[in-house]
């Protein structure tokens, strides 16, 4: 089994190659946004590390959202046409999602994705990887809601009444974008003794392709394929444009642009 992964939902492209047997590498593009330019020969250059033909490979995975619109776009459009190309089954791969593989059976496991003005894409994990909040879009105020929730309810079932070593940790880019919020949630929740909340380190803050890999070997043991034209992006919500057009304001937007240049 040999699977060619795919994640551009963040700044930061990258591309992977697993066998499924542990053995995964990784290529990260060395410029933002730059998915378009560096995805194919990222690839191309991790099939002749392992020397392998287009052949050998066994299923094309890509991270499908949520993130970047035009980098899952990127991501997903060229995922599909390496698959179709090549006759190969997909393997759809939710992003958030990902981040389940970091559960250590301690912490809480809290992917945040900056959506702008106190959104986020965002979901919380239980030790176990199990959701305590499955991954959607929220007010990042609604997510802490659901971690000291949760975190409540934990700390009324022990006997002491007191957390014993919890942790939780806060991953993607949100961690950046609303440092100061994260640092006010901290200081809120000193009140829960035994329980820290922490901002992972940077070299595992954010989502890769690796991650993408590893969550596509489980799917494709499990026979969780699909074709290239079922491989579908995952926005989470439409885009502004889109919202713009289905609520006739992006018309009203050009009618004002044109009798503003009319009246010059």
């Amino acid at each position: 089994m040999y699977i060619l992964a795919i994640e551009t939902t963040g700044p930061l492209g990258s591309v992977a190659i697993t066998d499924g047997a542990g053995n995964c590498s990784l290529k990260i593009s060395g410029e933002e946004m730059n998915h378009l330019k560096d995805l194919m020969p990222m690839a191309q250059q991790l099939m002749d590390e392992w020397k392998l033909a287009k052949s050998d490979l066994s299923a094309v995975a890509a991270s499908i959202g949520p993130g970047s619109f035009t980098g899952i776009r990127i991501g997903v459009s060229t995922a599909r046409a390496v698959a179709q190309a090549l006759n190969l089954p997909a393997i759809s791969v939710p992003t958030l999602d990902m981040f389940k593989q970091r559960c250590d059976g301690m912490s809480l496991i809290v992917p945040i994705f900056n959506a702008r003005r106190g959104q986020v894409y965002g979901g919380v994990f239980d030790e176990a990887g199990d959701d305590i909040l499955q991954s959607g879009p929220y007010l990042l105020t609604e997510v802490f809601e659901a971690v000291e929730a949760h975190l409540e309810d934990v700390r009324s079932e022990m006997p002491c009444g007191m957390l014993q070593a919890a942790s939780v940790k806060f991953y993607g880019d949100g961690v950046d974008a609303y440092a100061q919020e994260l640092a006010d949630f901290k200081e809120k929740m000193l009140k829960l003794e035994g329980c820290r909340v922490l901002n992972a380190p940077k070299d595992e803050r954010y989502q890769d392709a690796g991650m993408t890999a590893r969550a596509a070997v489980k799917k494709y043991r499990n026979g969780e394929l699909i074709s290239a034209d079922q491989l579908l992006p995952d926005y989470m919500r439409v885009t502004e444009a889109e919202q713009k057009l289905k609520d006739g304001s992006l018309a009203r937007e050009r009618a004002a642009k044109m009798a503003r240049f009319k009246a010059r």
